[in-house]
């Protein structure tokens, strides 16, 4: 299998929505959050999720997009934000924002890419966590 390389205008193409102002993001932002999709899913050719482009696997790329989406829409959160709106009022002026409890599923599901990735990555989890090595040991 081969490795992922970005490639920030195919990206742009597939995601549109960072390419225009306001959420437009720099090809080094984008490379960012590529890297630190990386540091998620492995982009190695041990990995287990597929991705060979000479046969038209593109699991592993399709994947680290949703991740680099879900990166990417969170950068673009006011600072200070902590998660996704949960709650607005207008009279006195009242927000409040829905914080992830513990990594997981909840990390995810903070954006609809996020969301997505958690449902695509399933084949992959083993228990709730997503182990990035072909063979685990067998007694834990």
């Amino acid at each position: 299998m081969a490795v992922v390389v970005f490639d920030p205008a195919a990206f742009r193409e597939a995601y549109p929505r960072f390419d225009a102002p306001p959420n437009a993001l720099t090809d080094a932002q984008l490379q960012q959050a590529f890297d630190v999709a990386c540091l998620v899913l492995d982009n190695t050719n041990a990995s287990p999720v597929p991705y060979d482009p000479d046969r038209g696997i593109f699991i592993r790329r399709t994947l680290l997009w949703l991740l680099v989406c879900h990166l990417a829409t969170m950068a673009l959160w006011q600072p200070g934000q902590s998660g996704p709106l949960a709650s607005a009022t207008e009279g006195s002026v009242s927000v409040s924002f829905s914080i992830p409890q513990g990594a997981g599923k909840s990390f995810f599901t903070q954006t609809p890419c996020g969301q997505t990735y958690w449902q695509a990555i399933q084949p992959w989890v083993a228990g709730g966590r997503y182990y990035p090595v072909r063979h685990c040991h067998p007694w834990g």
